[in-house]
């Protein structure tokens, strides 16, 4: 017999979250209370005033009821249901009545004051509030996301119908109890907006005559943050109501709840792989899922969506099996994509790059004895990355009301289009875009004006190149400047992002470019610089210098002439600061190879040799910082492409606002420089204590300065050195090349009791360190409040959809990527180096043996 009372747990004094289950609660106010099942909203609202003693005339209450959507094993969701008036607490009781797994109801009750202008009687006081200006908070801190569901795009039910309906069999007699479905809704499904709730995870908001009204965008997955684990909590362990959840080793029952048609596929899925048992389809639309054993043993289950409030509920089961298998099928046809993607979606979530061998794993580790093929999880990942991230298609229609909302709320970032004709008005194939961050525009005035440059492949439905434009801070820390999407790698391409550069980033008097000799760099670069000369905008850096990557010219000349020790040694060529080790190492490699050092004279020294450089690199030889950002992004990559800016942005965030806050804790601590740049002091202070200074002219500060010997080297010590430290120059090179004192400059300063730390250069100072990254980012508004912009409708182009298939990897190993001693592929079939079992000469012989011993 069904009670006529429930009881209800209330929370109270705290606030509501939201993590991976859903809505929670936090706070350690508990009250219970009894009421009947015809309590009205008025009552109920009069007893919660009463038992948490309020004010009755003063504090008014919001009353959220905390409701499981989710009643499969081990996963469980809630969600907010709020309680406004007699329906709404009738279908809560209803609700509680008709799940006897739950035992209370669990509400969330938040106390408000009674004030006036509260709520908008007038449509001209609604005109006064929307003229307000919104007030912009900025990003502080950044925390897990807060919302229940912020999903792009979601595939359409009627498909999943489809799938699910035609993939196991068909409709034939059978019996139907049509007496147990009268009650289910035939009218079409409305769409219902949901209030977003968040929590406030961008730091201190404005008072609450400033509040901003409208919800930000939260990062989608907590991969688009940095370590945040710790700040995780998970409020659905901490309540005091108990649940019995089903799962799939247990018998359905009838009056069991879904939250829809897919919890109920999902559940019976789960259901006839524990019992490895296969089933087919009777009958499955909107209202109705009628499914039995293929056997037909009897076993069956019936669902319906329920009118009165809208839930699937299992009105009809049959059960269990009494039909036995004499063979066992380890790839089981109920095992589909569909079904991997729900099993796996958390672990995409968490990691969207994750090899597909370790969702094989879990799906093995998850279902004993179900071997899941490749393509399925290849496939189902697919299916989780649009699920959670968006449709690669809608997210190219997406990325220009992103941009927008981007520009909206960071007014001071950049953002250039390049679009294509469709031939049809209103719509335009995405060609490229730039976009650089306006605290990063900012910043990068009080860094060194050298800049990185690389392009990494794009994966997903789409090919392309992302382009990334990286600096170097006061501790010789990456610094993200500026980006671009582009279709490939060239001349046009390279030119048109290094010019966006120039215009949007930066208003230096002078840039250091560093990057590999890619042919499309080179020729872009040469472009900009003819252009330089005839173009007499001031908004153009007058002096801009190209750089090499030592490494990449190493490698260059290891691929053609294959000699490890010709590397080692135009590597240590280009990485020495004096021009008579230079020199020296030169002439042995002529000696060495005629070939290569004619090749190698060939190119400018300044672009590859530290000796030559003049001090542009401030001592940066190689484009490693660029290539490890390439890999902190390797995750986004395979996301669609305003996915993938999202992530870059929050990422920034993060790693912006870690920097402000440990730069300040050592500017606290009464530090003055860098740890990058004390680090190299003090190895040079160290050094100086043994050198003998002689004093030339004081007046000029030049100085003579002799190193000790070396017992260890024949040629290294015993060395003069000339310092001028009006001119700040030293005849070592190092002062010019890393802007920081060498030894012999702090020793002539210690012969004068003059303080050499005067002579770092200040871009390696704390004050200008905390400036670059001052700059705050502001929350980007829900994706639910972007504007419609001024822009047509973008679709990515056709020629740029990658090929079917399991796509070939897109990164072009070299000699870079081995190491010295590292152990190289081998064939699979001979065993040999140097070629795979696919290009093994001896593949033919191998298959003829084998069929013949078959």
């Amino acid at each position: 017999m069904t009670s006529s009372r429930s009881v209800l747990y209330v929370h109270f004094n705290g606030r509501m979250t939201y993590g991976e289950n859903g809505v929670g609660y936090e706070g350690n106010d508990v009250k219970f209370i009894q009421v009947n099942n015809d309590i009205t909203f008025f009552e109920l609202k009069r007893r919660l005033i009463t038992k948490l003693q309020l004010a009755n005339e003063a504090e008014d209450i919001k009353i959220t009821y905390r409701y499981p959507q989710v009643m499969i094993s081990p996963h469980v969701n809630y969600i907010p249901m709020p309680i406004n008036d007699d329906e709404d607490v009738e279908i809560m009781l209803s609700l509680l009545q008709s799940t006897p797994m739950l035992n209370a109801a669990e509400l969330y009750v938040e106390v408000e004051p009674l004030t006036v202008g509260i709520v908008m009687q007038s449509p001209r006081v609604e005109r006064i509030a929307q003229s307000l200006p919104e007030t912009l908070t900025p990003v502080e801190e950044c925390g897990p996301s807060t919302q229940v569901d912020n999903i792009p795009y979601v595939p359409s039910e009627h498909i999943d119908d489809i799938e699910f309906s035609e993939r196991l069999v068909v409709n034939d007699d059978y019996d139907m109890d049509e007496e147990e479905d009268d009650d289910y809704d035939v009218e079409e499904e409305e769409e219902e907006e949901e209030e977003s709730n968040e929590l406030d995870c961008w730091g201190d908001m404005p008072d609450a005559d400033n509040r901003q009204t409208v919800p930000i965008l939260q990062p989608p997955s907590q991969s688009f943050l940095e370590n945040t684990w710790d700040d995780i909590h998970d409020p659905s362990y901490d309540g005091e109501m108990c649940i019995t959840n089903w799962d799939e080793s247990q018998e359905f029952q009838k009056g069991l709840q879904f939250s829809d048609k897919q919890e109920v596929q999902h559940a019976i899925m789960l259901y006839s792989l524990k019992h490895n048992q296969a089933y087919k389809v009777k009958e499955s639309n909107k209202t109705k899922l009628h499914v039995c054993c293929i056997n037909l043993c009897g076993w069956r289950v019936r669902a319906c969506k329920r009118s009165k409030h809208g839930l699937w509920e299992i009105t009809k089961y049959n059960g269990p099996h009494t039909c036995t298998h004499d063979t066992f099928t380890p790839n089981s046809t109920v095992l589909d994509s569909k079904f991997i993607e729900r099993e796996v979606r958390h672990l995409v979530q968490g990691d969207h790059s994750i090899k597909i061998k370790a969702l094989q794993k879990e799906i093995k580790h998850l279902h004993k004895n179900y071997d899941a093929s490749y393509y399925k999880v290849w496939d189902a990942r697919r299916k989780a990355i649009v699920h959670l991230f968006g449709d690669w298609d809608e997210s190219y229609h997406l990325l220009p009301k992103f941009m927008a909302a981007l520009i909206e709320s960071n007014p001071s970032s950049k953002v250039e289009w390049k679009t294509l004709n469709t031939g049809v008005i209103g719509s335009a194939y995405f060609h490229r875009v730039f976009w650089a961050f306006g605290p990063s525009i900012e910043g990068f005035k009080h860094c060194r004006p050298v800049i990185s440059i690389d392009a990494t492949f794009l994966y997903g439905k789409y090919k392309g190149k992302l382009m990334i434009a990286m600096a170097q801070d006061a501790n010789n820390s990456v610094y993200p400047l500026a980006f671009a999407v582009v279709e490939e790698e060239s001349q046009s391409s390279w030119y048109w992002f290094l010019d966006c550069i120039k215009k949007h980033v930066t208003t230096l008097d002078e840039i250091c470019i560093i990057s590999d000799r890619h042919t499309g760099i080179m020729s872009a670069i040469d472009a900009i610089l003819a252009t330089d000369d005839e173009d007499d905008d001031s908004s153009r850096p007058p002096n801009l210098y190209h750089r090499f990557c030592i490494r990449h010219v190493a490698s260059n000349f290891n691929e053609r002439y294959h000699d490890k020790q010709l590397k080692n040694m135009i590597k240590k060529a280009g990485g020495v600061n004096q021009l008579r080790k230079f020199d020296t190492i030169m002439e042995a490699i002529r000696k060495l190879n005629p070939s290569a050092g004619k090749r190698l004279d060939d190119i400018p020294r300044e672009k590859w040799a530290l000796a030559h450089d003049g001090g542009r690199r401030y001592g940066a030889t190689t484009t490693n910082l660029v290539e490890c950002f390439n890999g902190v992004l390797k995750g986004a990559r395979n996301l669609p492409i305003t996915a993938m800016m999202e992530f870059i942005f929050f990422k920034l965030v993060k790693y912006f606002n870690d920097r402000r806050n440990n730069i300040r804790a050592n500017l606290e601590e009464g530090q003055v420089y860098s740890k990058h740049a004390m680090d190299i002091f003090e190895k040079y202070a160290e050094k100086s204590l043994l050198h003998i200074v002689t004093e030339v002219t004081r007046e000029d500060g030049t100085f003579s300065v002799r190193t000790p010997m070396n017992p260890n080297s024949i040629n290294r010590g015993n060395h003069i050195q000339i310092v001028k430290l009006l001119d700040r120059t030293c005849s070592c090179g190092k002062w010019q090349l890393y802007k920081i004192p060498c030894s012999h400059v702090i020793a002539s300063c210690r012969a004068i009791s003059l303080n050499a730390y005067q002579f770092i250069d200040p871009c390696y100072k704390l004050t200008e360190h905390l400036a670059s990254y001052s700059p705050k980012f502001y929350p980007i508004k829900d994706v639910l409040y972007w504007q419609e912009p001024d822009f047509p409708k973008l679709y990515a182009h056709p020629n740029m959809t990658r090929q079917r298939g399991r796509p070939k990897s897109t990164r072009l190993r070299n000699e870079m990527d081995w190491r010295e001693n590292q152990a190289k592929p081998k064939c699979g079939l001979c065993h040999q180096e140097g070629h795979n079992r696919r290009k093994c000469p001896n593949a033919n012989q191998a298959s003829s043996s084998n069929a013949a011993i078959n």
